[in-house]
């Protein structure tokens, strides 16, 4: 069995982030409540309508035009689109500038589990990331790192739903493969807590695995099956 992780790790790998290479209690009870208590702060300053040389105010007009009447309505659509888990790259754009002042002023600071840290900085591998939070705040989560780390320096690429599709998709993980250089799919290794992502990985011909981390949900038998780890070696 150590023999056969070794191996895994001897491959370009991908990494999932929540539940993966930090906490999912991370993104659900620190950077969700974060977001939403900044929301009125932000969004407070803005003119309506939206005038798209502001940076927030940009962003939010990419959402439906019948919630960009005024700040009630655009809070209310936000905060439904948070409490549903919904994918939608516009919130996760803005997520990404509302964290990044989180992170600049000391607020947020990423814990990265010790044994992910390891495989990132000392991997002699490309290692990249793919999650469904945008590329900026997929880069904002490893250059503040716990131990006033910078781990962007050992990552070779970012993909989000916006550059590379949704996650559950084999699609996305085939566009992921013509990004870093079309190696052969079997050479690449997608490391996530989810076994509906793991299993469209191995259906676009990657090697994949299950990571295991306390507060992940519940796997069934047959999710097992597809191989699992509890840290990386």
């Amino acid at each position: 069995m150590k023999t056969e992780c070794r191996e895994l790790f001897a491959m370009t790998v991908i990494l999932d982030i929540e539940g993966t290479v930090c906490p999912i209690t991370f993104v659900k009870d620190t950077l969700f409540p974060y977001f939403l208590e900044q929301l009125h702060p932000i969004l407070s300053s803005l003119q309506f309508p939206l005038d798209k040389a502001d940076p927030v105010a940009n962003i939010c007009s990419q959402f439906p035009s019948h919630v960009q009447q005024d700040e009630t309505s655009l809070i209310t659509y936000i905060r439904q689109l948070v409490a549903s888990d919904t994918k939608d790259p516009v919130l996760k754009s803005l997520q990404g500038l509302v964290w990044k002042k989180g992170y600049d002023n000391g607020d947020l600071v990423a814990p990265i589990y010790d044994d992910a840290i390891a495989l990132i900085t000392t991997s002699s591998e490309p290692i990249y990331i793919y999650s469904s939070g945008s590329v900026a705040a997929q880069k904002l989560l490893f250059s503040h790192v716990k131990g006033n780390l910078d781990l962007t320096p050992h990552l070779a690429g970012y993909f989000d739903i916006t550059t590379s599709g949704h996650k559950q998709d084999s699609t996305s993980y085939k566009s992921i493969l013509h990004a870093i250089g079309n190696p052969e799919p079997a050479t690449v290794t997608f490391y996530s807590d989810s076994p509906a992502e793991v299993r469209a990985a191995i259906e676009a011909g990657m090697k994949a695995t299950i990571v295991v981390r306390p507060g992940n949900g519940p796997l069934t038998d047959q999710d097992r099956q597809l191989g699992t780890i509890t840290s990386f070696p």
